[in-house]
């Protein structure tokens, strides 16, 4: 269904669009990676508290399931 957009409601291009789907998926491996070494890195100290650990990797992947879907599937 095509719904007519207002005129005061800033539509931003499809290449604008692409690129902030690229920034986004980088953005989602980096915080996936950073939550990856904190669940390491609390391991080989021993602590059993790796929640900020278990959130940074699911932000992660949800940014990179999310944008790499708009990517694959682009018109």
């Amino acid at each position: 269904m095509n719904f007519p957009i207002p005129s005061f409601i800033p539509v931003p291009g499809a290449e604008t669009m692409q690129l902030i789907s690229i920034v986004s998926l980088i953005v989602g491996i980096c915080v996936t990676v950073v939550g990856v070494l904190f669940l390491f890195l609390n391991k080989r100290k021993g602590k059993k508290k790796n929640t900020l650990a278990w959130i940074l990797i699911c932000v992660g992947v949800l940014l990179i399931a999310n944008h790499g879907i708009q990517l694959i599937f682009r018109r």
